[in-house]
């Protein structure tokens, strides 16, 4: 992790809102799940450092992003890169975060994968911002709505973290279960957020998953609702990152498990 962070930071230390960004910290989980998944596909340590600096770089980006549209001041304890630099200055750390991403890419090795890779990252890319824009303008009627939106939101991003890997390691076949995976999760780590702050939610607002089966029954039912359909989604993304190549998804397979314990856990508080 320590060349990860040297990486990063290189790739933006001509930039103050960006270094400053980065600073704040982060679990620097997709980096993680990254690394795990291409020491398991068995590629080399340039092209796990490539990967990783890539999936890391853009979710940094739509933070950055998120925060200015959310008006959120603060991020990780302190303020939030448009609060401390103002919004036009935000607007561009989050664009050069980006940029540096797909810049990320051209340290690639075998380049025969350079279009698939970036390929796949520009639809993941272009999925999130739809995901983005459908949660501004909150259309959410159903369950069915909200899960599109945590889905596109969440998960396009955090694909990338095994989608990479697979793609640069020939398994671009297994790039749709991988996927099709991790949507599971982003959806229900989502609802376990909202079992947290519902209440919160509720006076602000905001959309939240046990609100809105709130409204058809109350809100002691709402969450045992909510809390099922977590429990159903994990169990899936489960199995399904069992089924992927040379095991390459344990480390989401162990994300997955620890998300499940807290969803069971809140059962009992």
């Amino acid at each position: 992790m320590e060349l990860l962070e040297k990486e990063l930071f290189s790739s933006v230390s001509e930039n103050s809102a960006a270094c400053y960004h980065l600073q704040s910290g982060g679990s620097r989980t997709r980096a993680k799940l990254c690394l795990q998944a291409c020491e398991a596909l068995s590629l080399n340590e340039q092209t796990a450092l490539t990967l990783a600096s890539c999936v890391e770089l853009l979710h940094n980006a739509s933070l950055v992003h998120d925060d200015l549209q959310d008006n959120d001041a603060q991020r990780r304890g302190r303020a939030s890169v448009w609060s401390r630099f103002g919004k036009d200055i935000a607007l561009c750390a989050g664009d050069l975060l980006l940029s540096k991403a797909y810049g990320a890419l051209s340290d690639i090795e075998d380049v025969a994968k350079l279009p698939a890779l970036i390929r796949c990252v520009s639809n993941n890319v272009s999925k999130t911002i739809e995901g983005q824009c459908k949660d501004i303008h909150q259309q959410v009627k159903s369950l069915v709505d909200f899960e599109i939106i945590a889905a596109e939101k969440s998960g396009p991003l955090l694909q990338l973290s095994l989608a990479l890997p697979l793609i640069a390691a020939n398994y671009e076949s297994a790039v749709d279960k991988a996927s099709e995976a991790i949507r599971q999760f982003a959806i229900a780590y989502q609802i376990a957020d909202d079992m947290d702050d519902w209440q919160a939610d509720l006076a602000n607002g905001q959309l939240n998953v046990v609100n809105l089966l709130a409204r058809e029954s109350d809100h002691d039912q709402a969450i045992e609702l909510a809390r099922t359909r977590a429990q159903y989604l994990l169990k899936r993304c489960e199995l399904e990152l069992k089924e992927l190549p040379a095991n390459c998804g344990e480390s989401a397979i162990k994300a997955c498990q620890l998300l499940f314990k807290t969803v069971c856990r809140s059962q009992n508080e």
